[in-house]
């Protein structure tokens, strides 16, 4: 299998590496080109896994489709907030400062429950 997975590979890096390329004011977003690579590769590794052998229940497709739209919904709205928030022309404050420490703690301590919930994949 992993001779078929390294081609998607090197195209994911190379469609991600075009868009370091320096050229002006793009015309795709970030979070837009962030979330057309992330549905690429989850439908390409998604039918990578429908060559293996093996039964597949009826109706496992939609849910897991409908899963994979949603994850990269909501990965563009959180980049675009992202990208208009470093846009925006505010100054500097504690306030702000101290929110942004509060957000990277909430992110922190939500990876780590987690983490050492049942549910983790391991």
């Amino acid at each position: 299998m992993t001779g078929i997975v390294t081609p998607v590979f090197v195209a994911l890096l190379l469609l991600g590496a075009i868009y370091v390329i320096p050229e002006g004011d793009r015309a795709i977003p970030a979070p837009i080109y962030a979330g057309a690579l992330l549905l690429t590769a989850e439908l390409a590794f998604w039918s990578l896994d429908e060559r293996k052998f093996g039964r597949v229940e009826p109706g496992t497709g939609t849910p897991r489709l409908r899963g994979v739209l949603v994850v990269v919904a909501v990965g563009v709205a959180a980049g675009a907030v992202v990208l208009f928030a470093s846009e925006a022309d505010t100054a500097r404050s504690p306030e702000g400062t101290a929110a942004g420490v509060a957000a990277i703690l909430a992110c922190i301590a939500v990876l780590t429950l987690l983490a050492r919930s049942d549910h983790a994949p391991r």
